[in-house]
């Protein structure tokens, strides 16, 4: 009987989870809290974490949703200006109430595709990246919308963040040839020749193996011998058991 229940319970949550992201699909839809003097009320959204800059996870309800910023590239990890970059994600998308209006259902690497409006619900969050030089339009999303030219057009001006370096982003790192192996004289060097684990320590202490959806994302560093807690999803150091 208990089995029985808890399978409706599960089929339940399964069809309201399908509803809800059916309403998030389309364009134009907002997410926001509604009047307090309607009959319905439900929870605003609150943005939990900044995965990279430009990328992040939101909590609407019991779902967690990851969303990525539209109309904006930002540089990567190891890249001049990336630091300055995820500051600003998190102090800007973190802890303020912000009007998220969905753009495009979802793009290739099954990210929801969103305007984030920050400050008093008024100012774009891409615009206002574009505009101090932490990222650059990209245009081919945005087709060329004129607000954000216009403030890249200032941003270059001014030579502010990216703008201030030589630096060019637009340019592919050059692809890795695939390491080949070479175990001849392994007795003679001991264990230097043994593989090493770079795991992943956030700067809150958790520690996430080669793999995990956490892995090199946000602030943090790459450890062979990591000091911390082991994530619960990877098992960190320890690893799954």
């Amino acid at each position: 009987m208990i089995y029985k229940q808890a399978k409706l319970l599960n089929y339940l949550q399964g069809i309201q989870l399908f509803f809800f992201l059916t309403l998030l699909g389309f364009s134009g839809f907002s997410l926001k809290a509604q009047d307090s003097n309607s009959s319905t009320k439900i929870p605003s959204p609150e943005i939990l974490r900044v995965i990279s800059p430009g990328i992040f996870d939101v909590k609407y309800g019991d779902f967690q949703i990851r969303m990525r910023v539209w109309g904006v590239n930002f540089p990567q990890r190891g890249q001049p200006g990336f630091q300055e970059s995820i500051t600003f994600a998190e102090n800007e998308l973190i802890s303020n109430r912000s009007l998220i209006l969905v753009k495009k259902s979802f793009d290739e690497k099954n990210l929801k595709v969103v305007d984030v409006m920050t400050g008093e619900r008024s100012e774009s969050f891409s615009k206002k990246a574009i505009s101090n030089g932490i990222g650059w339009h990209n245009e081919k999303e945005t087709k060329r919308y004129g607000p954000y030219l216009l403030a890249q057009l200032k941003a270059k001006r001014e030579k502010s963040g990216i703008w201030a370096n030589n630096f060019n982003y637009q340019v592919l790192s050059p692809t890795l040839e695939k390491p080949k192996p070479k175990l001849p004289s392994a007795l003679q060097y001991g264990n230097q020749l043994l593989p090493q684990i770079s795991y992943w320590v956030t700067s809150f202490g958790r520690i996430h193996r080669p793999g995990c959806s956490f892995y090199e994302r946000g602030r943090g560093t790459l450890s062979s011998n990591p000091q911390g807690e082991d994530c619960r999803i990877c098992g960190g150091k320890k690893g799954k058991r």
